[in-house]
Formats: structure tokens, C-alpha cells, sequence
């Protein structure tokens, strides 16, 4: 996600958060998809953002949920939507519920990589049927096409959108991911070559290409994450970064000092290496459900760490705002 889709889905979360939560337990994440098949970013919304959906559907998938029934609702709905380019838009609702784009995709490298991804995944477990095979080959070409035209030969990186030069770190990972999750090890290796070379400058992960001019959580914090779970960064060498990374930002991820989204996938990217952390985001998250900007991503982060048996027990204080629902400790 850009810093600029950032602000668009903040005006939206602060309209639509608390009408979709209850006081003290956040909505699940069947409550996002519509019996049309579609995944909106938030329950009960108006916007369908492929990513999201896609992330979160290889969230649950990782994590062990069965989640066939949604997922195959999920590619009947997006596949059809396509661009000729490989790529997916936004979509809304209009006011027939009718869906239309009506804004582009907020990253093309990502868009292409989780949907090559997922594919894969469920191509892996066998729930991609005869009916469904050619329908999804044909997607997963487009998709690799364009992806292959976002690859810049010069620094060995992803591009966001053809002709700009802008890298993301979290980005050029889920690409990386999707190669892996391809068979393509070849690629994967030259990709984890040049995030390594590139994004690590000065004992620091850089989180774009060309350097943020403003430091926030987002991306700044979050970027480093993707790396702990991804298979980039040796076991020891991940722990090192996440224990780093937990001293100087648990606060303002738990606390959500910096904003009020909840940052699901940290917790997910965590629970690896620290599956206690990911358990005190899970309570974190109920102590004040209505305020916390919560999307599909977060829903299903939620419910695979509740698949992989991590509770909503914390063992230390969370902070002075936080308070703890009733019957959690």
C-alpha cells in the first residue's frame, strides 16, 4: 500500500470502522465477503481492492484454514476483471451494487505478485478444478507478463508501475514470494541478491527507492517485517532484526501511537519468531475494537493466528491507553 492510498483508506476507515465492529471482538473476515464472491476492504464496504483480498486469502491458506469455498468465490469474481495488461483496478460499487473500477491499482508489482501467489497456492492444494484451470492459467500468464515488465534489468528490482522508478521493499518481497511460490528459483535468488544489495544501506532497511522524505510506521516500520517470515534473512539474523525492531516499535504498533490501523500483518510476520507479541496484538486489538481501523487483511491475520493456536493472552502491560476487555487475562 502507498503512502497516498494510506490517506484514502484513513478518510474511509474513520466513516466506516465503528459502524462495522462491535464494542469488543472485530468483525471476522467472512463478514468482507459478499455473496457475490467479492472481498471488500472493509465489512460492509463499498471498495474492492484485489490486494487485500489476495494477501489475505495467502494469509489463511499459510496458516492452515480451509478456505476453498471463499477462495474459488474470490477468483470467480476477480479473474473476469482482469486488465488486458495483467493487471487489476479498484473497484466500487455504484449505486445499482453494480461494480466498477474507478481507481487504479494502488501497486502493480504487489497486485500481480499476491495473485501469481495465491494461484499457486491453491493450484498446490488441489481445490483449482477442471472448470476453473484454464480460466486461471490464462490470469496467471497476464500476470507474470506483467510482472516481467515491471523487472528492472539495471538494479535487479521490481518496479510499483511501468516507466516510474519507484521500489518498495515490502513489494519487491511479496514478488520475490511469488517466484518461490512459481518454481522460478533462479529469479528468486537474483531478486534476494538485489534486495539485499539495494534496500540495505548503513545497517538499515530502507523501505523505498528512491529514500522517503517523511518517517512514519507506515512504511518505515512495517517494511522490515515482511522480511521475517519470507525466508530472505537466516533464522538467527531475522530473530536479531524482529528483537531490534520490538524495542524501539512495539509501543507504537500496540498502542497504535502513530495511527489507529491495527497492522494485522505484523502480527502475522511476527508470530514466527515471537509468537507471544502476536498474541498481545490479538488482545491489543479487542481492548478498544470500535477505533482500531480494521480491514480484511486484519481479519484474516486474526484468524490464522487463532488456527495456529495463538490465543489473546499478554503477558505484560500494553501500554497506559490500553485497557483490557472483560474476561481476557
Amino acid at each position: 500500500m502507498s503512502p497516498l492510498a494510506l490517506s484514502a483508506l484513513s478518510a474511509s476507515l474513520s466513516l466506516a470502522c465503528g459502524a462495522a465492529m462491535s464494542a469488543g471482538e472485530p468483525a471476522p473476515w467472512r463478514a468482507f465477503q459478499s455473496v457475490d464472491g467479492s472481498f471488500t476492504v472493509l465489512a460492509g464496504g463499498t471498495v474492492v481492492d484485489p490486494y487485500f483480498a489476495n494477501k489475505a486469502l495467502i494469509v489463511a491458506m499459510d496458516s492452515g484454514l480451509d478456505v476453498q469455498v471463499e477462495l474459488k468465490a474470490w477468483l470467480a469474481w476477480l479473474l473476469p476483471r482482469q486488465r488486458r495488461d495483467g493487471g487489476f483496478d479498484r473497484f466500487c460499487a455504484d449505486a445499482d451494487s453494480a461494480w466498477k473500477a474507478c481507481m487504479a491499482a494502488d501497486a502493480d508489482d504487489s497486485t500481480a505478485a499476491t495473485t501469481i501467489h495465491l494461484l499457486r497456492l491453491a493450484k498446490a492444494r488441489g481445490w483449482i478444478g477442471l472448470v476453473e484451470r484454464l480460466s486461471t492459467s490464462a490470469s496467471e500468464r497476464r500476470a507474470a507478463t506483467l510482472l516481467a515488465s515491471l523487472h528492472d534489468a539495471g538494479n535487479g528490482l521490481y518496479r510499483v508501475f511501468p516507466e516510474q522508478p519507484t521500489y518498495y521493499l515490502m513489494d519487491n518481497i511479496e514478488v520475490y514470494e511469488a517466484l518461490k511460490a512459481a518454481g522460478q528459483a533462479t529469479a528468486a535468488a537474483e531478486l534476494a541478491a538485489a534486495i539485499g544489495q539495494r534496500f540495505r544501506q548503513n545497517g538499515k532497511w530502507l523501505p523505498a527507492l528512491p529514500a522517503l522524505e517523511r518517517e512514519s510506521f507506515y512504511p518505515n516500520a512495517l517494511a522490515p517485517t515482511y522480511l521475517w517470515g519470507s525466508g530472505l534473512l537466516p533464522r538467527a539474523q531475522a530473530a536479531a532484526n524482529m528483537a531490534s525492531w520490538l524495542a524501539q516499535y512495539s509501543d507504537t504498533w500496540l498502542n497504535r501511537q502513530d495511527d489507529h490501523y491495527a497492522w494485522g500483518i505484523v502480527a502475522w510476520n511476527i508470530h514466527g519468531l515471537a509468537p507471544a507479541e502476536a498474541a498481545c496484538w490479538r488482545l491489543s486489538v479487542r481492548s478498544s475494537a470500535s477505533k482500531v481501523g480494521w480491514t480484511i487483511l486484519d481479519a484474516m491475520a486474526d484468524a490464522a493466528l487463532a488456527q495456529r493456536s495463538i490465543g489473546i493472552a499478554c503477558a505484560r502491560q500494553l501500554g497506559a491507553s490500553f485497557t483490557a476487555p472483560t474476561g481476557t487475562t
